[in-house]
């Protein structure tokens, strides 16, 4: 609670002992740090209360910079009479929760911190439904993909490792991001394995293999827009560049271009920016030269692909090659030579990460028709 005049934080304190924690500061400035040292100390405030009018930094100003400090801390501004005008238009300008006027009978006050603090855990139990029921889903999907299909399962964490990686560098906490760089590939479990393979590889498709390939996006979008917070990231899947198969070192730039009157934001700006990264080193095998072709085609900002360039490297495979059985294999592995069972099918392909699915599904070919060893891998990647 920030108010300048010592004897109002006093009364708070007086009234409120015993039902609330109460921190109080003088002044905007002492409030800012008093935040600060509360966030950097992982007990950030659920609730936030200040004056309107005090010298220096006025009420408005003080939650203002208080947001950036901890954009999910509940706001609440005590004002009097005298200074309603410009009350009303920070309470119009700001994503205040409650505006109370002065002086304030304690049960009133009482009444509306209650509300606040309830506030507060609503917004952190969506929170964590989203990080974890829903994240949690969406990685069980991604475990099933790597049953359904080697191929499609290897696109995503290829997908993850550039995507998740310049988010990192480029400070974005959207928590669309991650989950839409996990399911960008979910729509290939429609498309037969060997057509997925060669139109990666540039092999021959006809053309309904290659239509069937180029339908993957909106396969996706199908998929996922009937999952309920999950409409714009499916959204962004569906309008996510591809790559036409066939097309070897020379890639066009058409079709990176995103569809006619779209707008993007940040996030979604580096999603397309990343398949359409990777698409392009599929064609050519050079980082720096796929990078430069995007850079000609003009779709993207420099920074994303700057972010971009300084994880490439992370592509590269890395870790202690082992030969190995199929009771030895384990989750985190890379595998460095496709595993087949001994009737010559193709079970996991080269450069796939081993989850528990694909150990289960290699354990399990191993007691019925039998896998073919030793098993190659990269172990510590």
């Amino acid at each position: 609670m920030v108010d300048d005049e010592p004897n109002i934080l006093d009364g708070y304190r007086r009234s409120l002992h015993g039902r609330f924690t109460v921190v109080t500061a003088g002044s905007g400035t002492d409030g800012l740090t008093l935040a600060k040292q509360a966030v950097n100390q992982g007990q950030p405030f659920p609730v936030v209360v200040s004056d309107m009018m005090m010298p220096g930094m006025n009420g408005a100003e003080f939650l203002g910079k208080a947001r950036e400090i901890d954009p999910e801390a509940i706001q609440l501004l005590l004002s009097g009479q005298a200074d309603l005008e410009s009350t009303i238009a920070a309470v119009n300008n700001g994503k205040l929760f409650r505006f109370l006027t002065k002086p304030c009978a304690a049960p009133d006050l009482e009444k509306a911190l209650s509300a606040a603090v309830e506030q507060y855990r609503l917004v952190h139990a969506e929170q964590e439904l989203l990080e974890r029921t829903l994240t949690g889903a969406v990685n069980v999907l991604t475990e099933l993909l790597s049953m359904a299909s080697s191929e499609a399962f290897t696109r995503t964490e290829r997908v993850r490792t550039v995507v998740n990686g310049a988010a990192e560098i480029l400070g974005i906490e959207d928590w669309q991001l991650p989950l839409a760089a996990m399911l960008s590939q979910i729509g290939c479990i429609a498309v037969p394995g060997d057509v997925l393979h060669r139109a990666k590889t540039g092999g021959e498709l006809t053309e309904e293999e290659r239509a069937v390939y180029l339908s993957h996006p909106q396969t996706a979008l199908r998929l996922l827009e009937r999952i309920p917070r999950l409409e714009e990231v499916a959204r962004w899947i569906g309008n996510q560049p591809v790559r036409p198969p066939g097309v070897g070192a020379v890639v066009s730039t058409d079709w990176q271009a995103p569809p006619a009157g779209l707008t993007i934001d940040l996030s979604e700006n580096l999603l397309r920016a990343g398949l359409a990264f990777l698409a392009a080193l599929d064609g050519n095998g050079n980082p720096a030269k796929a990078l430069e072709q995007l850079k000609q085609a003009g779709h993207y900002p420099e920074q994303i692909l700057d972010a971009l360039d300084e994880v490439a490297g992370d592509l590269a495979p890395q870790g202690v090659r082992r030969e190995i059985t199929v009771d030895q294999v384990r989750p985190g592995m890379l595998l460095e030579a496709d595993v087949e069972t001994v009737t010559g099918m193709t079970l996991v392909r080269k450069g796939e990460r081993v989850t528990e699915a694909v150990a289960m599904r290699l354990e399990n070919f191993s007691r019925t028709v039998g896998v073919t060893e030793p098993i190659v891998v990269l172990d510590g990647v």
